[in-house]
């Protein structure tokens, strides 16, 4: 991970996490979720990564779901 001279590989990890549940990747999460354990991450940095990813991939289904409705209701006027 030499590429990154901002990020620290704990960060990276924890965003690793949160893009492998935005993304819907499980493989991805079992790496990302070991890897970062393993460079000293928390459970409970882990379990606010989880969420975060879970808020990311929540975010364009909450729009779908309320564009549908709006389509619903200009045809139904």
């Amino acid at each position: 991970m030499e590429q990154f001279t901002h990020l620290d590989v704990k960060t990276i990890e924890l965003a690793g996490i949160a893009a492998s549940i935005a993304g819907g990747c499980r493989p991805c999460l079992d790496y990302h979720f070991k890897k970062a354990l393993e460079v000293g991450c928390t459970i409970e940095q882990a379990k606010e990564a989880i969420e975060l990813g879970k808020m990311i991939k929540q975010r364009p289904i909450k729009d779908i779901y309320e564009q549908a409705e709006k389509l619903i209701e200009k045809k139904e006027k």
